[in-house]
């Protein structure tokens, strides 16, 4: 149990390694854990190839990456995904269904210790990892900005998260 509570930290600052393979130069902008009701959820942390997240520019990849630290359905990670669009008022309901729907094809279950890496490359696709390797891609190039808004958008439901994934001295980055 011990070893588990010492291990997080280090998590949140290291990518997957098939992240890590995929060779995208990445230096950790920030990190921080999101509880709930005072359970922790997961550890996350923001990368960027300058370190610094000032909006998605091409070129220039951004990957959230997420330690899970308890269960989670595919079905019940499908439907936060969807409220928190829903919420934030991301897209319209039919590309936010597309979109959820290429999703289900391909993430699963997730627990304690297992990874998911998101990976944007700004006007092009949005790769998922695990730390097994490439779970799948969604080919839309407005899906990763709309994805990753649930974090980093300033109306984002997890705002202290979000501070901490930014890091100091961030602009306010609006999708």
């Amino acid at each position: 149990m011990a070893t588990l509570a010492l291990a997080e930290p280090v998590r949140a600052s290291t990518l997957p390694q098939p992240v890590l393979a995929a060779d995208y130069k990445l230096q950790r902008v920030g990190a921080g854990d999101l509880t709930w009701m005072g359970r922790p959820v997961y550890a996350a942390s923001l990368w960027t190839a300058q370190g610094r997240f000032s909006g998605y520019a091409p070129g220039e990849p951004v990957a959230l990456s997420l330690w899970y630290q308890r269960e989670f359905s595919r079905a019940e990670l499908l439907r936060i995904t969807s409220t928190a669009w829903r919420l934030m008022g991301i897209g319209p309901v039919e590309r936010r269904d597309q979109w959820l729907a290429t999703l289900a094809g391909f993430w699963t279950d997730v627990g304690p210790g297992n990874n998911v890496t998101t990976v944007v490359e700004p006007g092009r696709a949005t790769r998922f990892y695990d730390q097994r390797g490439l779970m799948g891609q969604v080919d839309d190039p407005e899906f990763g900005p709309a994805f990753l808004s649930i974090w980093l958008d300033p109306r984002s439901v997890v705002g202290d998260l979000r501070v901490q994934l930014l890091g100091s001295g961030t602009a306010d980055v609006r999708r």
